[in-house]
Order: C-alpha cells, then sequence, then structure tokens
C-alpha cells in the first residue's frame, strides 16, 4: 500500500469530480484514479498534462499534488496571501505566518501557487494605503539595528544563493519572528523608521525566494506580499518593481506565463520612478520570457532589445543597491537564454549561454541552472547525446544543492527524455539520477 495522496483527492473533490468522472475526462477506468489516489500507482508522463489540464493546474504545482504526503503537522493558515492595504493589518499577517512557518512541517495547501493574488497585488499596489498608525512601545530604534538587518540579510541571502533554500530558511524565519518583527513595533524617527521597513521588506523577499526554491509556492507568495506591503510603507517604487519581478519569475515557475506578463509590466510600471537600471533590465528580461512562453516572437524579441539597452546603462557597482548586488552578467544571460530557448532559437541563445556557463562556477544551484539550460539546447538540436552528458552535470550540481528547483530541472529533463529511454546514454543518466537523487528517479 503506498501513501495516500490526499490533496491531489482533494483537488479532484474540490472541482466536483468524482472518481469515475474523473476518470472519464483523463480517459483511464475509475478504479485507476482510485489507485493514484491511494499512492498504489503514479500517473505516467504521458498522461499528466491531461491531468494537470483537468484539474486546472500546472505540471509544477500536479507534481506537489502527486508527491508523498509527510508525517508532521500541517503549516497553519493557509488561507490566501492578499495585499493588505493597512501596515497594521500587514504585520500581524505576516507574524501569524512567520510563527507558523517556523520550524513546522509545510502541508500541501501552501505548495500551490495562488493565481488570484498577482491581479490583486497590481490593483493594491497602485491605490493610497490605509494611514493606520502601527502601536509601537519600548526603546527607540536606531539606525544600528538597521545595519543590523541588512547585514544579516545579505548573509542569509548569500547562503541561500550559494547553497539553496533549504539550506537556512528555518534561521532566516526565526530572525524575522523574534528579532525584526518587534523592532518594526518600535518607536522610530520618519527616516528611520522608511529604512526599517524597507530593510525588513528585503528580509521577508529573500525568506520568500527560499520557499518559493523549496516549492512552497502558496507560503512564498505570503512573504512577497509582505514584502511588497513593507516596501510601499518605506516609499521606494524601486524596491516594489523588483518585488513584482521575483513575483514574476515564480509565476512563469510554475507555467503561468499570462500573469508572469501581468507582474512583468506592472514592474516596469513601478521602475519608471525608481532609478535602479538593473530593475528596468529584470522586469524587461521577464517580460521577454513571458512573450515567448505565450508564443509572442515580436513581443519577445522587442523586449529583449530593451532589456539589452536598459543593461548597457547600468551604473557602478557603487550605485547599485545591496539588494541587488546579486545581479550581474550571468543573471542576464539567465534570463536571456531562457526566453531565446522557449523561441527555439538556440543559435541567438548561444552567447547567453556561455556567459552563464562561464560564471556558474561556486554557486551550486547556478551550475545547475546553466547545465539543464545546456541540456535543452542539445536536445531542441536533437543531440540526445550531448543532452544527457549535460543533464548528468546538473544532476551532480543539483545532489550538492538543498534546493528543490535544481532537483526538479533535473527531473524535467528526464521527462523530455522518456522517448528516447531504450538509448545508452539516458539510461546512464537515469541511472546516475537514481544514484544521486531517488526523490528524482523516475
Amino acid at each position: 500500500m503506498g501513501n495516500r495522496r490526499d490533496a491531489f483527492a482533494a483537488r479532484r473533490m474540490q472541482l466536483g469530480y468524482t472518481q469515475e468522472s474523473f476518470g472519464a475526462a483523463v480517459k483511464v477506468e475509475f478504479s485507476t484514479v482510485g489507485r493514484w489516489e491511494r499512492g498504489d500507482l503514479t500517473p505516467q508522463p504521458y498522461r499528466r498534462r491531461r491531468i494537470a489540464d483537468v484539474l486546472k493546474v500546472s505540471l509544477a504545482e500536479l507534481e506537489v499534488l502527486l508527491s508523498p504526503p509527510r508525517q508532521t503537522r500541517s503549516l497553519e493558515p493557509t488561507a490566501s496571501p492578499r495585499y493588505a492595504q493597512s501596515v497594521e493589518d500587514a504585520l500581524s499577517t505576516l507574524e501569524a505566518v512567520a510563527h507558523a512557518d517556523n520550524g513546522a512541517d509545510i502541508g500541501p495547501g501552501v505548495c500551490v501557487f495562488e493565481g488570484r493574488l498577482p491581479a490583486q497585488a497590481v490593483r493594491a499596489w497602485r491605490l493610497r494605503s490605509e494611514d493606520v498608525d502601527v502601536p509601537t512601545a519600548g526603546v527607540p530604534a536606531s539606525v544600528r539595528d538597521i545595519d543590523e538587518i541588512t547585514a544579516t540579510t545579505t548573509a542569509l541571502d548569500r547562503l541561500d544563493r550559494q547553497f539553496g533554500g533549504d539550506y537556512c530558511r528555518g534561521l532566516a524565519v526565526k530572525y524575522l519572528t523574534s528579532r525584526v518583527l518587534p523592532i518594526l513595533r518600535r518607536p522610530a524617527s520618519d527616516s528611520v523608521r522608511r529604512e526599517l521597513f524597507q530593510a525588513s521588506a528585503v528580509l521577508s523577499e529573500v525568506i520568500g525566494y527560499m520557499a518559493y526554491d523549496s516549492q512552497l509556492h502558496r507560503l512564498a507568495q505570503h512573504y512577497f506580499i509582505h514584502s511588497l506591503r513593507l516596501a510601499k510603507e518605506a516609499g521606494n517604487p524601486a524596491y516594489g518593481s523588483f518585488v513584482f519581478a521575483t513575483m514574476s519569475h515564480q509565476a512563469l515557475y510554475v507555467d503561468r506565463p499570462d500573469q508572469a506578463l501581468t507582474l512583468a509590466l506592472a514592474a516596469q510600471e513601478t521602475a519608471l520612478s525608481g532609478s535602479v537600471a538593473a530593475v528596468k533590465t529584470e522586469a524587461a528580461m521577464l517580460e521577454a520570457a513571458a512573450c515567448a512562453a505565450l508564443g509572442d516572437h515580436r513581443g519577445s524579441t522587442e523586449a529583449l532589445r530593451r532589456a539589452e539597452k536598459s543593461y548597457d546603462h547600468h551604473g557602478p557597482a557603487d550605485e547599485t543597491p545591496y539588494w541587488m548586488a546579486h545581479w550581474d552578467d550571468a543573471v542576464f544571460a539567465s534570463f536571456a537564454s531562457s526566453a531565446w530557448l522557449e523561441l527555439g532559437d538556440v543559435r541567438a541563445a548561444e552567447p547567453y549561454l556561455q556567459d552563464l556557463w562561464d560564471k556558474a562556477q561556486g554557486q551550486v544551484r547556478r551550475q545547475a541552472f546553466a547545465a539543464g539550460q545546456r541540456a535543452k539546447a542539445a536536445l531542441l538540436e536533437q543531440d540526445v547525446e550531448q543532452c544527457a552528458h549535460y543533464g548528468t552535470m546538473a544532476a551532480e550540481a543539483a545532489a550538492a544543492a538543498n534546493s528543490k528547483r535544481s532537483h526538479h530541472i533535473v527531473r524535467d529533463l528526464l521527462s523530455q527524455l522518456e522517448r528516447h529511454r531504450q538509448l545508452r546514454p539516458v539510461r546512464e543518466l537515469a541511472d546516475t539520477v537514481a544514484t544521486l537523487l531517488p526523490s528524482e528517479a523516475p
């Protein structure tokens, strides 16, 4: 007897399907649906697109629904994330989410991307926020508190990028709950208060990215939307644009290019009132990737040209805020290569693939992504042996990373190679994955 897939069954029932009607919709016997839900059988890769379409989820979300449940308590609250107009409401909700996340196991309710959030967030950001004072008490906050939060967040972000989202998220969440949120409720001058909210916005976004990297998509959205609200309180439209771009990146990952485009355009609109060139560049790159995923070749190439023009205007490193310090040629190359590969143009992607490959050393998550991109390019050129070669390199890098996104790069590649499974290089890749990443093996 396998592990029951209660989240999968719950989604079926939420949409009003019986096992029999669901089986008819996906063209299998109802008894097969029962075996899927009991965990006795796993849907074959060729059936998953149809299953995802009927359940109205992305393929990434379907993978979560099909994953075995973990036998510990679920995260509360599992309510949909929302942008809070009141800063008191935002702080209280962020505190509830962070306290629940702190040391808790994560249930399926926070693994599924909340599709209604992007449009609501864009609308709410454009409105004037409510003027509700946060009750304060204790010793006044100071510049030293700002410096501490900034330095700690920078260190946590560096660890995340080097080792993956599962490496230190628990530590980051504990720091948010035990240290940062109490500081936000202390008296402060207007200037110190703005900087405190800005530093806290960055920490919330970093934790959100860690959750995203761990495939906890709704949890990540909770942190992102609160980061956006804190940035609003800090009066920093440039950082708001950056958060919209991060949310767009997540939407692309979970196969929601229409929502990714909405968020990328909101990021560009918000960036117009800021002056950070890297933010404008990232927003344009995400627009290009979203257009490519939607099949809009002209829109994608136009956005790519704007992004390249914007990148040419980047200032020296000392003009870049600390929360964009990670933005470099490799980040630009990762976006550009993704867009060109989505358009099926390996030749245009090649210089960016090489740049990304050359600069990936020292960050295992980036190494896994670079190898995965190389494998995707090889597969587009129908070079299965080369694809398997880079797939092996991606698996080796992913095995060293506490990053479920890196692991899923390898899983997705194996799925794409399913029709070539009789070839020796593909069988050898599957054996390597079974050894290094047994959870991702077919």
